[in-house]
């Protein structure tokens, strides 16, 4: 399953979505609630828990015994909170450029000052609950290209409340015995290489550069499929696929 960042939506994988598939793949990307197609059911209450019982309910949802999640960005929060709620039916997490949270600490927490101080602005201009998207420059995607325009077009405002909530976290979310850590290799470098660097080396973990910058699901499908492929376990094949 993937689970898309901040200001995405389902749509964010459209290009890899097909590539995963072949080979009996089962691939779901449901966008969160408040987001893309979603934008509609935005209110106030739409926080942090939102979104993850969004992904919490998806998987129950599924004919599956166990199901591996992608979190990109954003979506590393997301998947880390559902395996903390259902460990036992996850198996295995992959964050793609992504944050790992820490129980207790706001994702806000995770931004400098400066883009904070943006982002209240923005959000105050919108009613002060939802964070507009920024220029998807900041992610290193070149201003006037065919890939910036579409973006612009597509990203819509995130919950502001999913950001400033404060996660609860135990830890149950480390019994999932697979768990891979693919850092964009950018340009920009990415904000999230500290999470790459705590987690190298650990045996429990894979890690791994994955092509392009942080929208590489967007810019660089082709490549980022042939590195997600052996991170997905088989569990996520579909059964009738030989």
């Amino acid at each position: 399953m993937l689970v898309h960042g901040g200001w995405h939506g389902g749509w964010a994988w459209e290009r890899l979505a097909p590539l995963l598939a072949v080979g009996g793949l089962r691939v779901h990307a449901p966008t969160l609630t408040g987001l893309g197609e979603r934008l509609p059911e935005f209110s106030a209450d739409v926080g942090f828990q939102t979104h993850v019982d969004d992904i919490c309910d998806t998987v129950r949802a599924l004919d599956a015994g166990s199901v591996t999640l992608v979190g990109h960005s954003y979506g590393g929060s997301i998947i880390t909170a559902v395996a903390d709620t259902m460990a036992e039916r996850i198996a295995a997490l992959v964050y793609l450029d992504a944050l790992i949270p820490t129980d207790g600490v706001a994702g806000w927490h995770g931004f400098p000052p400066e883009r904070q101080a943006q982002m209240l602005a923005g959000a105050r201009a919108l009613g002060g609950l939802q964070v507009p998207p920024p220029d998807p420059s900041i992610w290193g995607i070149e201003p006037d290209s065919p890939e910036h325009r579409v973006l612009r077009e597509r990203l819509t405002p995130h919950p502001l409340k999913t950001m400033t909530d404060v996660p609860r976290i135990t830890g149950r979310w480390r019994q999932v015995q697979h768990k891979y850590y693919l850092l964009a290799a950018g340009p920009p470098a990415s904000r999230f290489a500290h999470y790459h660097d705590r987690v190298a080396g650990l045996p429990d973990w894979t890690t791994a550069v994955a092509p392009g910058g942080h929208e590489s699901m967007w810019t660089h499908p082709q490549e980022l499929a042939s590195v997600l492929r052996p991170c997905i376990a088989r569990d996520a094949r579909d059964p009738r696929s030989p």
